[in-house]
């Protein structure tokens, strides 16, 4: 009997062991391995404390194994498992979120997801740190071989768009210079140099790109372009490339995925939240006219597209005539002037345009005082106009209206709101530096040296490691700064104001109604970006210095900065 029940136990401990229990534990325990690993790389780009996270998560991995032997209960123990592997995850998301953010996890996420089902190597792949290029058919191609005569061309290219891209560059310029060629290119409105061609290598690179993009090799001095595919670390690019002759040589615009530039919605483009209030109030409102305007360079086509992309396009009957159509918005009839149109034939487009008494107009500049007279008249008859304008602030726009019309009676009673903007870049969040600013410019720029305790600027140094080897920042390039965001000023036509300017009332009254209206000039908004580390007050004082032109909306005591 004694036998029987020691059998019988060893059964029932046999059975606590199982198979089907087991492998959602080593499904976890390797996941778990591989998070630790991400975490170890990923912690370094981030800029946090590897060694520091390193331990507290591999302890954790060894607090869970051992509570997963001793507690009792399957269910609970696993519970209990899972519980610190989503914590430790959690934890490290946080962290990083308040260092660098997380937008650039979702391109890891998919290229992780994207591995799963691939069936074999790819067909070419590129060297290491260069630029894939794709022939008409989208298909990558093999770099020459040493013999081939477009190595050339192919090395060419690569050095014109490697250093480029790697710093995600919205665009690349190469000029003909004596013997040379020059490249430049742009990085959130900001230029910069890049490599030098001999004249045989640019000659060469500008031929090979034109075969790729499917342009005509023989002509050299006509303006082509075309268009073309190149990958990145695995990421497909669209370009537009342009050429165009001179006695000096060619000279090479490319253009790095136009039709994904201006996709911002309204509330990605930075107005704080009353504004947003305030221009969403207009849009259901849908009658009068509203000037939406900004600089040369400084968003003004992704301002007009996004607010048209706030009307419902396909309950709303919304036209466009822009004298160059940057992109295709979605429900709505968008009409291009042709290239070189003159303002006669601006005005006809537009007369015609709104006599098809659409709900909204759109023009992107006004250059003929009968379109003008075309916007008025639409806007008479109870509808929505928008004019895009080159303005420097919300009276600067004001007044080029009124001087357009030429009357300010007809100017300004169907006009409803001015909005003005201006794009600066943000600082890199994973590795800008934080000071204490000096009160007395605190003071000149309007700021409280009370209230900001602690300013944030670009990086004057190079980063090093602990060995004092430099080490550049991954998240921007080692540009210190990495994208661009909105500050606006808007202001509201409403009968007083109206009532101010027909009686010829002069800048001063005019900012009296703006401060009634509990509006903030350009650079109070932009300030308050510097106040919430999202940039500095050097790239603040850069962009309204080379965007101001003048401008008296100003504040006095900014301007003696």
């Amino acid at each position: 009997m004694e036998l029987s029940s020691i059998l019988a136990a060893a059964v029932q401990v046999g059975q606590y062991i199982s198979i089907w229990k087991m492998v959602p534990i080593l499904i976890v325990l390797l996941i778990w391995a591989r998070l630790l690993t991400w975490v170890d790389k990923d912690s370094i780009d981030a800029h946090l404390p590897r060694q520091a996270l390193g331990a507290a998560f591999l302890g954790g991995l060894i607090a869970a194994v051992v509570l997963f032997l001793f507690v009792p209960g399957f269910a609970v123990a696993l519970a209990v498992f899972m519980f610190i592997l989503v914590a430790e995850i959690a934890t490290y998301l946080i962290l990083r979120n308040q260092k660098v953010g997380l937008g650039d996890l979702s391109k890891q996420f998919n290229d992780w997801i994207g591995g799963f089902g691939r069936k074999g190597p790819k067909e070419v792949e590129a060297a290491a740190g260069e630029v894939m290029l794709h022939n008409k058919s989208g298909s990558a191609i093999s770099p020459p071989d040493s013999e081939s005569p477009d190595l050339a061309g192919y090395m060419g290219v690569q050095s014109i768009l490697t250093g480029p891209m790697r710093h995600t560059a919205e665009s690349v310029q190469m000029a003909p210079q004596e013997n040379a060629a020059a490249v430049r290119y742009s990085v959130d409105g900001v230029s910069y140099s890049g490599s030098t061609l001999d004249k045989n290598s640019s000659s060469a690179a500008i031929t090979y790109l034109k075969s790729l993009a499917g342009m005509d090799l023989a002509d050299k001095r006509k303006p082509q372009k075309g268009k073309m595919k190149v990958s990145l670390d695995g990421k497909k690019h669209d370009l537009e490339v342009k050429t165009a002759g001179s006695t000096a040589g060619e000279s090479l615009w490319i253009e790095f995925d136009p039709k994904k530039r201006h996709m911002e919605k309204l509330d990605e483009l930075g107005f704080s939240e009353d504004q947003l209030q305030t221009i969403d109030q207009y849009v259901q409102e849908k009658d009068g006219i509203v000037i939406l305007s900004a600089p040369k360079d400084q968003g003004l086509t992704s301002l007009l597209y996004a607010v048209m992309r706030r009307h419902d396009a396909f309950l709303t009957h919304i036209v466009t005539l822009e004298h160059k159509q940057e992109q295709d918005l979605e429900g709505i009839t968008q009409t291009p002037l042709p290239s070189g149109a003159s303002p006669a034939e601006e005005a006809k487009q537009a007369e015609w345009l709104v006599s098809q008494e659409p709900h909204v107009f759109l023009i992107d500049e006004v250059t003929d005082p009968k379109t003008a007279q075309a916007i008025i008249r639409h806007a008479s008859g109870g509808k929505r106009a928008y004019v895009g304008m080159r303005a420097s602030s919300t009276f600067d726009a004001l007044s080029q209206w009124r001087k357009i019309v030429g009357d300010d009676k007809a100017a300004l009673k169907y006009l409803r709101l001015v909005v003005n903007g201006r794009l600066v870049r943000k600082l890199c969040m994973a590795c800008k530096v934080g000071y204490t600013a000096d009160p007395e410019t605190l003071r000149r720029l309007n700021m409280s040296p009370e209230k900001t305790a602690k300013l944030f600027q670009a990086r004057t140094q190079p980063m090093v490691d602990q060995k004092g080897n430099p080490m550049p920042c991954d998240f921007c390039n080692d540009l210190r700064y990495k994208g661009r965001t909105g500050v606006f000023e808007i202001f509201e036509v409403d009968d007083e104001v109206r009532q101010v300017l027909l009686a010829g009332g002069s800048i001063n009254q005019l900012k009296q109604l703006f401060r009634k209206q509990r509006r903030r000039y350009m650079q109070e908004m932009a300030l308050a970006r510097v106040e919430s580390g999202d940039t500095s007050v050097q790239e603040v004082l850069r962009v309204l210095k080379a965007t101001d032109g003048g401008s008296s909306a100003a504040p006095a005591a900014a301007k003696r900065k």
